[in-house]
């Protein structure tokens, strides 16, 4: 039975007897009862909500957390990503992007209903993936006074978790290849902007081929027409110590002191600019040292049967079928870049 005894018949004392020495007197006296323990237990319960509850909602403070990042990281370069329903896909973009270098990915699985989770676990017991599970809701940011989707939160919510883990990590969907151009890695590239919060990179929108149905081949070998121009918005490889927040998918706001850069190493304004009237773009996007190839479409069959399982990870304005299919289906230009890659990956696809 614990002692929760402190007085005598002389009155009020440490340990129950003034002939002890005063530290003994102080041990016996603060022996913990059970009811303090189920107190402890409540208001450490309380604390732990009231953070998820502040996370959740967005208001937990981004630049908080990573303020305690340090200079010490598990992984050079990781990629944090949403995904849903890829199990047919995942493989190839995994097995892609550690041909290049990517040491982890932190891939939060929006209620997948496919043979996803399955696929995922030989990379998961490696300890190349991260799974986190993560469902459909709006949430708002009450610093930004405006709703984040399912994407943006989630991205937030694995930023908060396992930023620090990492010096760089991309913040890129599932159906998007980071290509570096000539003989330079991913990393070797990075490595010209540490000073900086994130490089912004090059978004290149890939169409259908005139694809109707799913083509027997890998995305990279299927589909190699694309948008002639680069999108005027990006997709960014940032260092976590430095986030703040998301104002969308394509825009990180880092701290003050390490700006979010092109390749050219022009700041992207978080100012509203002429195009659109929209702030996080960019006038003149170039991809001369790495872009983002991004296969959104695929071929017609590909595209009906992605939005009809994708669920709200961006939101309802994409799930207009045929209509959007034929908006983002460009094949303007040929571009062969990412196929110098293509037979060491598919030897590691059979190995």
């Amino acid at each position: 039975m614990l002692n929760t005894g402190c007085s005598t018949n002389k009155g009020l004392i440490l340990g129950g007897s003034d002939k002890k020495h005063p530290q003994e007197l102080a041990m016996n006296c603060y022996r913990i009862r059970p009811s303090h323990l189920v107190v402890l237990a409540l208001i450490g319960f309380y604390i732990f909500m009231v953070d998820i509850k502040f996370l959740l909602k967005g208001e937990y403070a981004s630049e908080d957390l990573m303020s305690m990042c340090n200079k010490r990281h598990n992984y050079p370069l990781s990629i944090t990503s949403i995904t849903k329903n890829s199990g047919a896909y995942i493989r190839e973009w995994l097995e892609y992007h550690i041909l290049q270098g990517v040491d982890h990915f932190y891939l939060l699985d929006n209620q997948s209903t496919d043979n996803l989770r399955e696929v995922l676990q030989p990379y998961i017991e490696q300890g190349l993936v991260t799974r986190i599970p993560w469902e459909d809701g709006e949430y708002r940011d009450a610093k930004l006074n405006k709703a984040l989707n399912t994407q943006q939160k989630g991205i937030v919510y694995a930023l908060s978790l396992y930023g620090c883990n990492s010096q760089w990590t991309a913040l890129i969907d599932d159906d998007e290849f980071l290509l570096p151009k000539g003989d330079r890695t991913i990393k070797t590239i990075l490595n010209d902007y540490v000073e900086y919060g994130g490089l912004a990179v090059g978004w290149a929108w890939f169409g259908s081929n005139n694809h109707t149905v799913k083509p027997d081949s890998l995305v990279i070998e299927a589909y190699t027409k694309r948008r002639a121009e680069l999108d005027i918005l990006y997709k960014a490889i940032i260092q976590p110590r430095y986030f703040k927040r998301l104002k969308v998918i394509h825009y990180p706001v880092m701290d003050s002191e390490h700006a979010l850069v092109t390749e050219h190493f022009n700041v992207v304004s978080t100012l509203p600019e002429h195009i659109h009237g929209m702030a996080y773009t960019l006038n003149k996007p170039t991809s001369d040292f790495i872009q983002v190839n991004h296969y959104k479409v695929k071929s017609r069959q590909e595209w009906l049967e992605r939005v009809g399982s994708r669920g709200a990870s961006a939101g309802p304005r994409w799930r207009d079928s045929v209509k959007d299919f034929l908006k983002w289906d460009y094949n303007d230009v040929i571009d062969l870049d990412i196929l110098k890659f293509l037979p060491a990956l598919k030897k590691r696809l059979v190995s």
